[in-house]
């Protein structure tokens, strides 16, 4: 169930959502270990840091939705 706009309006202000270049700088930095982990031939390190990099995408994603569907309900006052 996705939340309503009213309550990504809320969440919109919260630091996890102001702040998102946290979580691309842990994306990228995932991704780089990530394809280093790969060239130098550790596959267990790099399953690790790919689910890493996935997991930063995700929050990333979700923090857009949020402030996506706050935009609804600013435009309607």
């Amino acid at each position: 169930m996705l939340p309503s706009a009213e309550t990504c309006a809320r969440w919109k202000n919260k630091k996890f959502v102001r702040q998102p270049h946290r979580m691309i700088i842990g994306f990228l930095v995932s991704v780089c270990v990530l394809f280093y982990s790969i060239f130098s031939g550790q596959y267990g390190a790099a399953q690790m840091f790919g689910a890493i990099a996935l997991i930063f995408l995700f929050f990333y994603a979700i923090a857009n939705f949020i402030v996506w569907r706050a935009r609804d309900i600013e435009e309607i006052d």
